[in-house]
């Protein structure tokens, strides 16, 4: 071969050889790999199930005792003896629910036997005592006095009461209250229309 083909020879191969060396050191591309959807921030809150309980039925009271009332039909003698009875009414009330103002709403502010009957009462409910059975009734009663000048009137009752007792808040018995009969005075006033409890001598 002459020389100078063979040197054009090697220079070609040199050339390719150094071709096939820079394709050799560079680096294949990296795929990129698919978009993904971007995750949610905040995890999925799952509720609890919610289990509905019945509401139970409250249980039934009994109704709250109304305060007796007296509508007074004016200064006579049949409405005085009206009223003795409307008192025992009033006291077996406050016993039954400690509204010893009831009592004080129809006696004069200086009747001490009517501020003692509500005092008990004040007492006895404070300490969670009941009055079971004990009812005061009117059975007859009497004109003493009867004075329209003044408006005032004394009547002397004769009543009862039924035996029962007293109860403790733990349903214990306190005192044993017998059945009774008796006689009492009350003596009374009558103004702004109204009948009003002045005293009851005991």
């Amino acid at each position: 071969m002459h020389p100078v083909t063979r040197t054009l020879l090697a220079c070609a191969l040199a050339a390719a050889a150094i071709a096939l060396l820079g394709a050799c050191g560079e680096e294949a591309p990296v795929a990129e790999p698919p978009p993904t959807a971007p995750a949610s921030t905040a995890a999925a809150v799952h509720s609890p199930a919610v289990t509905q309980v019945p509401t139970a039925s409250p249980t039934p009271t009994a109704p709250a005792l109304p305060r007796p009332t007296f509508e007074s039909a004016g200064f006579t003698e049949d409405d005085a003896i009206a009223f003795t009875g409307h008192y025992l009414n009033v006291l077996n009330y406050a016993r039954a629910t400690g509204d010893s103002d009831a009592i004080r709403a129809i006696s004069e502010p200086d009747c001490g036997a009517c501020e003692s009957d509500a005092e008990v009462v004040d007492v006895a409910h404070a300490r969670g005592l009941t009055w079971e059975n004990k009812k005061l009734r009117f059975r007859s009663a009497t004109i003493e006095h009867f004075d329209p000048a003044y408006g005032e009137a004394e009547v002397l009752m004769h009543m009862e009461a039924s035996g029962g007792r007293l109860v403790n808040p733990d349903g214990s018995t306190l005192e044993e209250l017998p059945a009774s009969e008796s006689d009492g005075s009350m003596q009374m006033k009558f103004h702004d229309n109204k009948w009003w409890i002045w005293e009851m001598p005991r």
